[in-house]
């Protein structure tokens, strides 16, 4: 049995009772949005938003058909997987089996700022999970002028003008975009880093870091959650625009927001107005991070990047079931017009400059608001026809 053979049984096989569960029993906690400013258009920066956490999800329920088509193939009842998956999947064992990457991947824990980070993160992780091995780090003019190879190999970096959004609703610069088949994932730093000072038995000063505080940041949260909405709208449409390749639209849009040792989840979906975020304390992306020198790759933490960053090709979704328990929780949808909302997908895209202007928002009745979003479905010219 191989390292991959082996992490995918560990992590994956639903099977085996004494699997670890640390992608199969993860879960993810719904989060409605109290209030946000999505009536003006504002920067993912400047976004402030209140929130509460509610119901919880299990992570594997929304990659049933691909984690079955996993442990099927482990089993050896499938030759290989379908379609891109089989190449996605040879991606994730030439990751597992590079331990020179691995070993550059490890220098992410002794970085000296965010660009470092993002450098190392992107060049050493993200991209190698990615079949067009193509990623892009937001150079803007906050970006460091000598920073242009990665701190870790010396290899030449991507930089580039990531800025996506709509004056319709939020835009900005996402930290990292990492481009798989036929779309992309947008990958977010947590922001203002404060390392506070302790002082040790020894009376010697130590900088301890805390991600994990810092990625639940009011201000923090309230970016990667506008990011995400942002995001899933931009997904949308992408898909929409090349019915060929999407024939089944994927809703269910994943945003990452990492540091150098944890990460958070934010999925949401335009189509039933679902937002989750991983339940409990962030994902840790190390083992042993009490002991820098001992600490190895989080591999369940992995897998979940894997999928996540795939996603148009893993395909997430919930059940009819799930999605009647989920859908509307978000409560975003449902806070503008059916109008404004169909604008706001009609127009989000990668462009290089937004500007400010007034928009003039008409309220509509909630409640029908969400009879049009439940009996909507997906434009009938996009869907195949059955009968060919």
């Amino acid at each position: 049995m191989d390292a991959m053979e082996d992490i995918l049984r560990k992590h994956f096989d639903y099977r085996n009772r004494n699997s670890s569960g640390s992608v199969l029993g993860s879960l993810f906690s719904s989060i409605e949005i109290k209030t946000c400013d999505a009536a003006y258009p504002v920067s993912f920066s400047d976004v402030d938003i209140k929130y509460d956490v509610g119901l919880g999800v299990p992570f594997a329920w929304f990659w049933c058909d691909a984690i079955v088509e996993v442990v099927e193939n482990l089993y050896r009842e499938n030759k290989k997987f379908n379609g891109s998956r089989d190449r996605i999947v040879g991606l994730l064992r030439e990751f597992l089996r590079d331990e020179k990457n691995i070993e550059h991947l490890k220098k992410v824990k002794s970085a000296k700022s965010e660009a470092e980070i993002q450098a190392i993160l992107s060049h050493h992780l993200f991209v190698l999970l990615a079949p067009s091995a193509e990623y892009l780090i937001d150079g803007h003019h906050s970006w460091p002028a000598d920073l242009k190879k990665c701190p870790a190999c010396h290899e030449d970096l991507n930089l580039g003008n990531t800025s996506i959004g709509s004056e319709l609703l939020w835009y900005g610069k996402p930290d990292i975009m990492v481009f798989p088949l036929g779309g992309s994932c947008s990958i977010v730093l947590p922001k203002d880093k404060k390392k506070e000072k302790y002082i040790d038995e020894e009376k010697q000063l130590i900088e301890v870091k805390k991600e994990s505080k810092l990625l639940r940041g009011h201000t923090n949260v309230s970016q990667f959650v506008s990011q995400a909405v942002t995001f899933s709208f931009y997904q949308k449409r992408f898909q929409l625009r090349k019915p060929k390749s999407f024939p089944q639209i994927v809703t269910m849009i994943p945003t990452i927001a990492i540091s150098d040792k944890c990460f958070d989840v934010y999925m949401y979906d335009t189509e039933n107005d679902i937002l989750l975020r991983n339940d409990g304390d962030p994902i840790p992306l190390w083992n042993n991070l009490d002991n820098p020198c001992d600490a190895t790759l989080n591999m369940g933490a992995v897998l979940q990047l894997w999928m996540l960053i795939n996603h148009l090709s893993v395909q997430p979704n919930l059940s009819q079931l799930e999605l009647e328990m989920f859908s509307l929780t978000c409560g975003f949808a449902s806070s503008l017009t059916h109008e404004r909302l169909s604008r706001i997908e009609k127009e989000v895209k990668m462009r290089t400059k937004f500007l400010d202007h007034e928009i003039k928002e008409i309220k509509a009745p909630k409640s029908s608001f969400k009879r049009k979003l439940l009996n909507s479905n997906k434009p009938e010219k996009y869907l195949p026809d059955p009968t060919k």
